[in-house]
């Protein structure tokens, strides 16, 4: 499970990449948009016109630190391969579905596998806190039992 660990663990760097490289084409887009709008006798639309282009340059610059807030806590996580009990970082099999807990990046394919990648603070995510294999969480009265931990 380490190798499919280390699998997981590049498709999440290679779908922050993408993040990044998306939210950064749509400010340059924004930008661009807003910089060769000419001012028309129509005051008003013109001023709307830049207000928009840059409030979507703004909500960009956002998802753009957002990513690389993302990049960074994937950096830093723990990534022990030798771990008894489920902490951030860890690679999750359970009954239910495979789990990497540390950032909310949702559902990632690896080989045709999906790996749900949850955040510590997600109710999920806190259940799973500190658990170790063959014990069972009980979430919205479904129970999983974990199988595997790396």
């Amino acid at each position: 499970m380490k190798e499919f660990k280390k699998q997981v663990i590049k498709a999440m760097e290679k779908e922050l990449e993408e993040r990044l490289k998306m939210a950064t084409q749509t400010y340059n887009d924004a930008l661009e948009s807003r910089n060769n709008d000419t001012k028309s006798s129509a005051g008003d639309k013109y001023e709307t016109s830049r207000a928009m282009m840059q409030q979507e340059m703004d909500n960009a610059e956002i998802s753009i630190h957002q990513v690389k807030v993302f990049q960074n806590e994937l950096q830093r996580l723990p990534l022990e391969e030798n771990v008894n009990a489920v902490m951030s970082g860890s690679l999750v099999e359970t009954t239910n579905g495979v789990y990497f807990l540390g950032l909310s990046l949702g559902k990632i394919e690896v080989n045709n596998q999906i790996v749900y990648a949850i955040s510590t603070a997600s109710p999920l995510g806190k259940l799973l806190l500190n658990k170790k294999v063959g014990d069972v969480i009980d979430l919205n009265s479904n129970q999983q039992t974990i199988l595997n931990v790396s």
